[in-house]
């Protein structure tokens, strides 16, 4: 069968680029190797926050997120759990001028905080706060399925369990192979498929620098008798290398936001050392009382795929193929306004000049993009 765009991967990307492509009445199919959402994506911290270094990345977020809180309405009746704790930044003295920067393009009441201000934290080695009140957390999967099945009834086609083994290009058009030996004819190919989009554009002869790694996020529970000292908000401490979200009821997660070890995307461990667990926690406990107390509960591995700036990764490697990769960790919240510009520029629609910005070519032109503070450049 012949479709306009393909799409590798039903990520969170691969599929919100399906659903704004679909309601134009673009034929769009996705394939995966699993479920939609079972990748790296289902495994993501899910934070949203639009405190970028970057404008247009700080103005895409807060267009995602707006997306988010407004999620059964946009998707016609999809969750995406989101809720709305606000964030707090914690920064080092090395870091006040950008974050001062960065602060006013929050707007809606993102503000300066001095670090004595945060009586509910201890602020050691915090020179000024930031303080974002329209931030929170959503949760991954139940994000890319409603995507995925909004999707679908726009007319997007959803091959779940559907590897794609190979890739032709020629002067009519692009041809996928699936596993059970099935051809695929598209007009155009968006591959998106994480941190297998590198292998699967190599056999073409393109070869994109990104990287895999390995981070963990840790779950921590706190004793019954500290409900009182709960951190109620996103916490994303800079000078401590870690962030935190709350979680129902008195749970909370903890992840790194410096770089981490490489990683096989094929082979790696996918469930996190009890001395990883810890470390997290150690960091965080540093800043709260209560949180000196809790006990590790779980936790679990993912996958960046990581480009060298540690900045997105969109648009064309040749004549009908296009990437939406190397998010670098911090790509869920962009993703419901990102598919957008994505599924612009497959179709040549009104393409917004500042994503060229983005585009793999940067790499070979010395135009690497600048991006969050110091060696937390997950921060974007």
């Amino acid at each position: 069968m012949a479709y306009d765009v393909g799409i590798i991967g039903a990520g969170v990307h691969g599929v919100s680029a399906a659903f704004h492509l679909a309601r134009r009445g673009v034929s769009t199919v996705v394939f995966d190797r699993g479920a939609p959402g079972c990748g790296p994506t289902g495994r993501s911290g899910a934070i949203c926050r639009a405190y970028y270094t970057d404008a247009f990345l700080a103005e895409v977020a807060r267009d995602g997120i707006a997306f988010l809180a407004d999620f059964g309405e946009r998707t016609g009746g999809g969750q995406s759990g989101f809720r709305r704790t606000g964030a707090f930044y914690l920064h080092g003295p090395g870091d006040v001028s950008t974050a001062k920067d960065t602060a006013v393009r929050l707007g809606g009441g993102g503000e300066l905080v001095a670090a004595d201000a945060l009586t509910h934290l201890d602020t050691e080695g915090v020179a000024v706060a930031v303080w974002e009140p329209g931030a929170g957390y959503a949760d991954p999967v139940s994000t890319t399925l409603g995507l995925a099945e909004a999707a679908r009834r726009h007319g997007a086609e959803i091959q779940a369990h559907r590897p794609v083994v190979a890739i032709d290009e020629g002067p009519g058009g692009v041809a996928v192979t699936t596993a059970d030996g099935s051809v695929h004819r598209l007009g155009a190919l968006l591959v998106a498929a994480g941190p297998w989009t590198a292998p699967l554009l190599r056999p073409l002869g393109i070869d994109l620098p990104l990287t895999v790694e390995r981070h963990v996020v840790a779950v921590l529970e706190h004793d019954p008798a500290d409900a009182a000292g709960l951190v109620p908000h996103v916490l994303i401490d800079v000078a401590g290398g870690y962030y935190s979200t709350p979680q129902p009821r008195t749970q909370y997660l903890v992840g790194g936001v410096v770089p981490a070890s490489p990683a096989d995307p094929d082979d790696f461990v996918r469930t996190a050392a009890p001395e990883e667990t810890a470390r997290l926690a150690a960091a965080a406990a540093r800043r709260s009382p209560a949180r000196r107390r809790a006990l590790p509960a779980g936790g679990w591995a993912s996958l960046y795929d990581v480009s060298p700036d540690w900045q997105p990764v969109a648009g064309q490697v040749s004549e009908r193929i296009h990437v939406d990769a190397g998010t670098s960790g911090h790509g869920f919240k962009l993703a419901p306004a990102w598919g957008d510009h994505v599924a612009r520029l497959l179709v040549g629609d009104d393409v917004d000049p500042r994503l060229a910005a983005f585009a793999p070519s940067r790499f070979d032109g010395g135009a690497e993009l600048a991006a969050g503070f110091g060696a937390a450049r997950i921060l974007g």
